[in-house]
């Protein structure tokens, strides 16, 4: 004996299997299953454990299912057909009944299903790379000013090359660029395209298809290019697969290459989108510092077959940077560590080098609100059904008294919540189809529900079955306890005291979930608003970045000097990138003081002389950059970076990186250069060469229209044949969290859902608080009660339970949105306001609902109540 212990399949699937799976399959079909169990748990057993349970479930189906006799001793297809008829025949006679009971499933089934579509797309971004699973991204982790670590994708090009060279445990190494706007000339046409340059084995490596061209050898020469297939039909049009392949492409005006191949244009499902590629060979030739150990240039991945060796990758290739920097006086604290591709989207958020969810967290949110209005929708159901209890209580009691076991009975009432179900499922199917386009307008998607998919129709008969055992079950449950004299007389059924408060509970819960959506809805609105108002450091209104294409940056003091001409422009300045979306630095800085063994990461915005007034920011010591000056070996830096430094006065101080030695003149407030999740990075401003900017930044006045094409009729007479590239940096700014506003928008909807259907489930209770009591009202009545007297009868229970709703939804609210809102470095603080408002807005709805069915109940006429109690 080995002494090894013998892993078991989960209990719960295996007895399912052998309660549904057909007698004469049941020995086949088990073994078959664990031989696959055990075969699966030699690499992981929690895997094998979810894939047996998952299999189970996927053999639920027509073929394997054993007959089942529901109604013992009748025949099941007649007693079947009998309780579909009886079911369909109730629908049809409390139409008012059905339709409310039809619409809070539709309502809820509906907004589920556009939830779990939602929340089913974002889990396959990145998922459709055949190597995907053994596909690494490499990351770079850099030491910032009070212990922070910023991580970055930005890899230095020889970390690429030594793990492709010394690292047996990765089969292949592929390095891309950044995303880049390039002009694409063929023959006289020049388009601006975005696009990479990428090593050759990117296309192994990944499973972008060609349409035409050979993956080995499409990028193996300098001069290659691929483009995608939109571009290929733009540029040749109908011809496009004939005349493509073998033309020359002129890049920027600056060199030539040679189309190799077609792609398929990206899927929206990859988070790596390019319309043209480039051999990187070209870049690496035309940009020598690549080769520097200090300096990132490209996103590297690595391509690991073998599972348990990436712990062996991750732990060698952690040190490469230091160890090949030591020594180096510029070297900056920095480790590298490596992520699964396929993670890389919903898991992009790091905080010191690690990694703390992502969109993740959205998906979470998201899942869970799904799965609440789900439970809305089914409590909805239930009052309803035990709403009108009394109405059928005779007929309970009839088929007890003919010899109905409650078993049968259950049956009928499942069965009639499953029969309910499927319309409400079949007409839920149909609204999301007619509300997908508005639904993908707001998500920024192309879903779809796919009937070619077994998957949509196992999740339609999934939702058809848990809605409706959720549904009937409480009803199902319930109904076949009812006393039988009480029955046959027609009665009120007085129920226990569980099941009334669990009926309550039920109602207290709907409203609570309520509640707390209203609360994430309104502390989620404050904070964008809080974003997009937010003092960011300098003024982004009416602030205008186009891009330097083609020779506008060879002929930029002309081109500022035309702007200036115009009268809606006041202020014009050149800079290296979108000083709210920043992210270029360095690790060579050195100052007066510093610690030699101590490395930081600083941000460098390459600019000149009129970057500070053009942007509108605030020199709080020392001066701004004047031409007069000569200032192009003088360096702003903001106050984070004085902080760093470790200067009370930073004026006059020496301060050099990348070789040039200078002083600050100045200290600049501090701006967001990032978005507001994350801290404040130091910053060195510097002009010592204004040609290295990417893009002009061109204050205007309130006009912004006619600035616009002023300002465009200018770009196109000093740089003919080139796009006007252009965005107003507010517009930006507010685009990058266009991910909050969605949520913002989704929270809104699905709030308002919840409400609606919860407000259905109060108005089932109503209904059935006064059919139980209509002949105590009719007493009241004729005591003398007025209609408002009776009104604050039937409606102070229900306000007392809203009331427990609220509280009890304060303590959920405030912990997610305070935990939401700490993934802000900068954020609003949690207003009571907004939970006392969440709670009037809930109990204002309550009330309505409740007063409304509660005055119709009171206006009927006393004599009435009476004679039928």
């Amino acid at each position: 004996m080995s002494g090894q212990t013998q892993i078991s399949p989960p209990k719960l699937p295996l007895r399912f299997l052998r309660w549904f799976c057909s007698p004469e399959l049941l020995e086949d079909v088990e073994g078959d299953l664990n031989e696959l169990f055990l075969l699966r748990s030699s690499t992981s057993k929690l895997k094998a454990k979810w894939l047996f349970t998952r299999d189970v479930f996927m053999l639920f189906r027509p073929g394997i299912i054993r007959q089942i006799n529901l109604f013992k001793g009748q025949n099941n297809n007649v007693m079947l057909s009998n309780y579909l008829k009886i079911a369909f025949r109730n629908a049809l006679r409390y139409k008012g009944y059905t339709s409310l009971n039809l619409l809070g499933l539709v309502v809820g089934i509906a907004s589920c299903m556009l939830i779990l579509l939602w929340v089913n797309d974002e889990l396959k971004v990145n998922k459709l790379h055949e190597k995907g699973d053994q596909i690494y991204q490499v990351f770079r982790n850099m030491k910032q000013s009070g212990g922070m670590v910023n991580t970055t994708a930005s890899i230095p090009k020889p970390v690429g090359d030594l793990v492709a060279e010394e690292y047996s445990e990765v089969s292949q190494v592929a390095q891309l660029s950044w995303l880049m706007n390039m002009d694409l000339k063929i023959e006289n046409e020049a388009i601006e395209e975005e696009g990479r340059f990428a090593s050759p084995e990117f296309l192994q490596m990944f499973s972008f298809p060609l349409v035409i061209g050979d993956k080995e050898s499409a990028l193996s020469q300098p001069n290659n290019i691929l483009i995608s297939r939109s571009v290929a039909e733009k540029y040749f049009g109908e011809d496009w697969r004939t005349e493509a392949v073998g033309s020359t492409v002129k890049v920027e005006e600056q060199f030539d290459v040679q189309v190799t191949g077609v792609f398929e244009d990206t899927d929206e499902k990859s988070t790596l989108d390019f319309d043209w590629l480039i051999a990187a060979q070209a870049f690496y030739a035309a940009n020598d510092w690549v080769e520097d150990w200090g300096n990132g240039a490209f996103e590297t991945y690595l391509l690991i077959p073998d599972e348990t060796k990436v712990q062996a990758v991750s732990g060698k290739i952690l040190m490469e940077i230091k160890d090949h920097t030591k020594g180096n006086p510029n070297s900056g604290d920095e480790e590298l560590i490596i992520q699964k591709f396929t993670d890389t989207y919903l898991y992009s958020k790091f905080e010191n080098g690690v990694v703390a969810g992502g969109r993740i967290d959205y998906v979470r949110i998201m899942s869970v609100v799904a799965v609440f209005i789900l439970l809305v929708a089914s409590i909805n159901f239930m009052n309803l059904t035990t709403a009108r209890s009394s109405r059928r209580s005779k007929e309970i009691g009839l088929r007890k008294v003919m010899g109905a076991a409650k078993k049968s009975i259950r049956v009928q009432f499942f069965l009639e919540a499953i029969m309910l179900t499927t319309v409400a499922v079949a007409i839920s199917v149909l609204v999301v189809i007619l509300v997908l386009p508005l639904f993908n307008t707001i998500v920024d998607k192309s879903l779809i529900l796919d009937f070619s998919q077994s998957n949509t129709w196992y999740f339609i008969l999934g939702l058809i079955f848990v809605v409706g055992t959720l549904s009937g079950a409480y009803p199902a449950l319930l109904l076949p306890t009812f006393n039988v004299i009480q029955s046959i007389k027609g009665g009120i059924i007085k129920q226990s005291s569980f099941a009334v408060f669990f009926r309550k509970g039920l109602v207290v819960f709907q409203f609570a979930i309520s509640t707390l959506l209203i609360i994430g809805t309104s502390v989620i609105y404050q904070q964008i608003d809080y974003v997009l108002n937010k003092d960011l450091g300098m003024n982004k209104d009416n602030l205008l970045a186009v891009s330097l294409e083609g020779d506008l940056a060879s002929r930029l003091e002309t081109y500022k000097s035309e702007l200036l001409r115009l009268p809606q422009v006041t202020r014009v300045s050149a800079a290296s990138g979108n000083p709210l979306n920043y992210g270029r630095s360095t690790s060579s800085a050195n100052w007066e003081g510093k610690n030699p063994d101590e490395g930081y990461e600083v941000n460098v915005i390459l600019t000149d002389e009129d970057f500070v007034l053009a942007t509108g920011m605030e020199v709080l010591q020392g001066r701004g950059f004047d031409s007069q000056l000569k200032d192009s070996t003088n360096f702003l830096i903001n106050e984070v970076a004085a902080e760093l430094m470790g200067f009370d006065d930073p004026i006059g101080k020496k301060l050099s990186f990348w070789g040039i030695d200078g002083q600050i003149v100045g200290v600049v407030k501090n701006f967001h250069m990032r978005d507001l999740y994350e801290p404040i990075a130091p910053l060195i401003i510097t002009c010592i060469d204004p040609s290295a900017s990417s893009l002009v930044l061109i204050r205007t006045d309130e006009n912004t229209t006619d600035a616009l094409a002023a300002i465009q009729k200018v770009t196109e007479q000093v740089n003919p044949g080139h796009d006007f590239d252009y965005q107003f940096i507010d517009q930006a700014y507010a685009e990058s969290y266009a991910n909050e506003r969605t949520m913002k928008t989704l929270a809104n909807i699905f709030a308002m859902v919840s409400i609606v259907i919860s407000s259905l489930g109060l108005l089932g209770l109503a209904s059935y608080s006064a059919e139980q009591r209509s002949k105590e009202i009719g007493v009241r009545k004729v005591h003398g009660a007025s209609i408002a007297q009776v009104l604050m009868l039937l409606s102070k229970d229900y306000g007392k339970l809203i009331l427990i709703a609220f509280l009890l939804a304060i303590p959920f609210g405030y912990y997610f949105t305070q935990d939401w809102l700490n993934q802000f470095e900068f954020r609003t603080a949690l207003n009571p306001a907004v939970f006392a408002l969440s709670g009037l807005i809930v109990l204002a709805i309550g009330v309505i609902t409740v007063a409304a069915k509660s005055y119709q109940a009171a206006s009927v006429n006393p004599v009435k109540s009476l004679k039928e109690q």
